[in-house]
């Protein structure tokens, strides 16, 4: 039986990588953001977190020209289909590491020495507010590293200016959200996903 409440909502949370093309409205997208400030975030710094959101599809089609030349070599393609098999759809020319989704959110950090490493657990806050605000809406979604790291991986490729950011900032990860193509039924959790140790024992 679906649990309710928080566990209710993680038991229907996926990674969705098939999206209609159903567009979202304006009020659902910024539902979404509204969701994005309720993440924590390190020292209440909140002026180093900036979020741009891509409906544009020839940007997104640029920002994946990397990520289809990181597709070219064989060892990641190894890395990124081993676990997930139906992600072997990924060597075919034209690739969309965005699965066609309408609208994708990207986190970005300001660059910073003052808590090196603090930006990943800040940015990753962020999206995943988002990522269970969208299922909660019966949305689907699904995290965006792929693409920025390949842009780090191909400089040469790298069309971050696309997205405007302020001086200072860097994308760090992306959020893809839309309409999934496909029903998902809800999981059961698995208490032992992950090891744990308990102290005192």
């Amino acid at each position: 039986m679906e649990g309710k409440g928080l566990i209710g909502l993680l038991e229907r949370r996926r990674s969705c990588r098939r999206f209609t093309a159903e567009k979202l409205d304006r009020a659902t997208v910024d539902r979404l953001l509204l969701a994005a400030a309720g993440a924590p975030v390190g020292s209440n710094r909140n002026e180093d977190i900036h979020i741009t959101v891509v409906e544009d599809r020839a940007v997104l089609d640029e920002l994946a020209v990397a990520m289809r030349r990181r597709r070219q070599d064989a060892a990641d393609l190894r890395l990124i289909t081993e676990k997930i098999p139906d992600r072997n759809v990924a060597v075919r020319d034209g690739f969309d590491p965005f699965y066609g989704a309408p609208v994708v959110f990207f986190v970005s950090h300001r660059r910073q020495d003052l808590q090196p490493g603090i930006e990943y657990s800040n940015v990753m806050s962020v999206a995943m507010m988002m990522h269970l605000q969208a299922t909660e809406l019966g949305l689907g979604s699904v995290f965006m590293w792929g693409s920025l790291e390949a842009m780090r991986m191909y400089p040469e490729y790298d069309r971050t200016e696309l997205l405007r950011l302020p001086e200072g900032f860097q994308p760090l990860l992306g959020l893809a959200v839309g309409h999934p193509a496909a029903d998902a039924e809800p999981r059961e959790l698995a208490p032992d996903k992950f090891g744990v140790n308990r102290l005192p024992e």
